[in-house]
């Protein structure tokens, strides 16, 4: 049940998203490459959850309160890219929803060397989403991140866990019971607590929940917001073809001068010259204090 006392914050806070580098650092940098996200410890800062509260929040609190933040929308206020290249972006906390024609999906793409400073939203969530708030009602700690882990005690080489009785997939298995023909509230409550069951089984219900489930909430662990930018289709940053649109970057006298010397040259100093890509967002969520 949800605490009376609970208060509900809406908070629309805008971020300057700012990722500057060369196609051959990106290339060496690994997973992480050409990304962004706030500086560690500072996510209550960015976000301006700080500021619902009276006093000034330790990390620890701000944490808890952004684990399960519910994210309305993400606009993109302006966006600047001076890479010589359309790139993609990806955005850790919504569903990429513009796709390419090799099927690749992102947030968003913008075109090479480009200023747009029209508003477009990349995400809105469903305001009548009825999944969606009686989830939030019934199960407040709870979003597609944790579900393994909050509520839940490993039991190290055991086939089995224990499962908190307000944990949802104690509820699933209640009302599967005649699907499963086995009935939960038959086996017995550890410590007045915790439920022991089967490592597949769980596994498969934290599955199902989120596919049926969570798929339509809003929910989201706002500490891990990141945004990054790709080079399109998944192409490695520090590949060049004579046929991508890099080639633009080299002076037409070199490229048609037949000297590969000078060629080499050129791509290399595109592939060292540092580039940016910035955006302004407007981020709108709600939180629990």
């Amino acid at each position: 049940m949800q605490d009376a006392s609970e208060e509900h914050h809406k908070v629309c806070r805008r971020i300057n998203v700012h990722i500057r580098g060369s196609m051959e650092q990106f290339s060496h940098d690994g997973q992480e490459a050409a990304s962004w996200m706030p500086v560690n410890g500072k996510a209550g800062d960015v976000f301006g959850v700080n500021d619902v509260f009276e006093s000034t929040p330790d990390v620890g609190t701000t944490a808890c309160v952004l684990q399960n933040a519910v994210l309305h929308s993400v606009r993109v206020l302006e966006c600047r890219n001076d890479f010589p290249l359309n790139l993609g972006v990806t955005i850790s906390c919504i569903p990429p929803e513009e796709t390419i024609k090799t099927g690749h999906k992102y947030a968003m793409t913008t075109l090479a060397q480009s200023h747009n400073v029209t508003p477009l939203t990349i995400f809105e969530a469903s305001d009548n989403n009825s999944e969606g708030f009686e989830w939030r009602a019934k199960y407040p700690n709870y979003n597609a991140n944790n579900l393994e882990s909050e509520g839940v005690l490993q039991v190290a080489g055991q086939l089995y866990v224990f499962v908190s009785k307000g944990h949802p997939v104690v509820e699933l298995l209640r009302s599967n019971a005649d699907k499963l023909n086995a009935r939960i509230d038959e086996q017995p409550l550890i410590d007045g607590e915790w439920y022991k069951i089967t490592k597949q089984v769980f596994s498969q219900c934290c599955q199902a929940l989120r596919a049926k489930v969570l798929s339509k909430v809003s929910t989201r662990d706002m500490n891990d917001f990141s945004v990054q930018i790709h080079r399109l289709g998944n192409t490695e940053w520090a590949n060049f073809k004579m046929t991508d649109e890099l080639i633009n970057t080299v002076p037409s006298d070199i490229l048609y001068s037949g000297d590969e010397a000078k060629l080499s040259e050129a791509i290399k100093r595109v592939m060292k010259t540092n580039y940016s890509w910035s955006a302004r967002l407007e981020v709108t969520y709600s939180v629990r204090t």
